[in-house]
């Protein structure tokens, strides 16, 4: 009896995997001839969601791996804004409501094959002055100054761009913390390495089918006034391209350099180059930094002579074969001392001229986006821009004097969370992965001096996965060293 209750047991899981794989297969070949008959993307499309929709709710965590691996690119021109021309539907969009359907199902079906992380207070707060801030934005929103190549600003594109975007990088944060509180976080991580992999490809493969040369790359038209547009197809600014590349790159090299096996420790390894690749082909000054935090940490963390050595050689190799334009751009204007080439036009056009507007608004400031509507940029005395290019400025002037404790005290709980779990983690891999976090929030910390935002945004996908993952850890059984007797 038991032995053909085991023989059916075992039997069942693999018919029903045969159907799946059938269905698959079936709906693959629909796409396929739509696809060859029809032509266009719209059969694709049509074909292609049932497809994703029978992986989704099969297994929730299908979903967020396939979350993980598109959160890159969802602020690339390489995602559709919208398909059929319906604002928000798109497959960013479809794969969270199909994600967050599964994950209802598998709670209601046992509660206990699902256990929901806890969010921790200062998560709770910072989204909650990021609500406020961003309502705050919104009676202002209409008054702001019209971009050259974009449309006026609504109230609705406005509360889509500042607030409902960001949420969406932190609703897939927490499904990582579901999926790793359960116990399945690693295909987290290849599922990042993946993209930054296919993110190098595309960038590559673009410069070498156009002829891009690293000369007319460094060229010093890569300010604030002049920005460079070689990257301009992927609908990003070569600092956004160089700070996400570099964030991947710190998790993916803290993790390929814990993990114990050689075949995965060297695929995370040459993902963790391209990535690196990817940023220092940005000619971005502030990913030139980030870089060297990174560099500069993990050869002064690494305690061993073997890997130490091995690393300087790699460092010193890459700086004998750099070619020249790399070096010209990141002494632009330090050699003549030239105050204005060294901060690209940001000190005299955007920083001087907004600071005096804090007093405005002190305690909880303008809003999200407020440069949009800043006083010096409605009287056209600064240049006109739509962030400050500083993630510090920003955070006074959009969130004013209370916003700053509130935005200190939660990157110092990921912090404290990243470094606690980083040293008492039962599982080696994970010890990296929570390692390669402290190095973003330091990475952050730098580029953040002349770019970004201390809100998420798109460039920051790697850290909050990052911090989902680890909320998901700091909760599971397993999380923490058991010290012997």
């Amino acid at each position: 009896m038991n032995g053909s209750r085991s023989n059916s047991s075992s039997l069942a899981p693999l018919r029903a995997d045969t159907l799946f794989l059938i269905l698959i297969g079936i709906f693959a070949a629909i796409a396929s001839g739509l696809t060859a008959m029809v032509g266009g993307a719209i059969p694709l499309v049509l074909c292609s969601l049932p497809i994703a929709a029978a992986v989704v709710l099969a297994n929730y965590q299908n979903g967020v791996w396939l979350l993980v691996l598109l959160l890159p690119f969802a602020a690339t021109q390489l995602v559709p804004r919208q398909v059929f021309g319906v604002t928000g539907l798109n497959l960013e969009n479809c794969l969270l409501v199909l994600t967050f359907s599964s994950l209802c199902s598998a709670s209601l079906l046992s509660r206990e094959a699902v256990r929901f992380p806890r969010l921790p207070l200062a998560l709770l707060v910072y989204v909650a002055l990021i609500a406020l801030a961003a309502y705050r934005g919104s009676g202002s929103a209409e008054r702001a100054i019209t971009l050259h190549g974009q449309e006026p600003l609504t109230v609705r594109t406005y509360l889509l761009d500042s607030f409902a975007k960001p949420m969406i990088i932190v609703i897939v944060a927490w499904l990582a913390a579901v999926v790793s509180r359960n116990g399945n976080g690693r295909p987290l991580i290849w599922a990042l390495a993946v993209a930054y992999a296919v993110f190098f490809v595309l960038i590559v493969g673009y410069l070498v089918v156009n002829g891009i040369s690293l000369h007319s790359l460094a060229s010093p038209n890569g300010d604030v006034m002049k920005p460079r547009d070689f990257l301009g197809w992927t609908g990003m600014h070569a600092n956004e391209v160089g700070l996400m590349a570099n964030l991947g790159f710190a998790i993916l090299l803290c993790t390929a350099a814990a993990t114990a096996q050689p075949l995965p420790r060297l695929t995370l390894f040459a993902c963790a180059v391209a990535a690196a690749t990817t940023a220092a082909l940005t000619f971005s000054r502030g990913a030139f930094f980030g870089l060297a935090v990174i560099v500069g940490y993990y050869l002064f963390s690494r305690r061993r002579a073997g890997q130490l050595v091995l690393a300087l050689l790699i460092v010193l190799g890459v700086a004998l074969i750099l070619p020249d334009a790399f070096l010209e751009r990141a002494t632009t204007g330090f050699r003549t001392e030239d105050t204005h080439a060294i901060t690209a036009g940001r000190l005299d056009t955007i920083w001087l001229p907004l600071l005096p507007t804090f007093w405005e608004a002190p305690i909880l400031g303008h809003g999200l986006g407020s440069t949009l509507w800043a006083t010096p940029n409605l009287r056209g005395a600064m240049l006109p821009v739509g962030h400050p290019h500083s993630a510090y400025l920003g955070v006074l002037l959009d969130l004013g004097m209370v916003g700053v404790p509130v935005v200190a005290a939660f990157f110092w709980s990921a912090w404290a969370m990243f470094r606690r779990l980083a040293k008492n983690h039962a599982d080696p891999l994970w010890r990296g992965v929570f390692e390669g976090g402290v190095v973003c929030l330091m990475c952050l910390a730098v580029q953040g001096l002349t770019d970004d935002r201390f809100v998420p945004t798109y460039p920051q996908v790697a850290l909050w996965l990052c911090y989902g993952l680890a909320l998901g850890q700091a909760q599971s059984t397993c999380s923490t060293k058991r010290t012997q007797p």
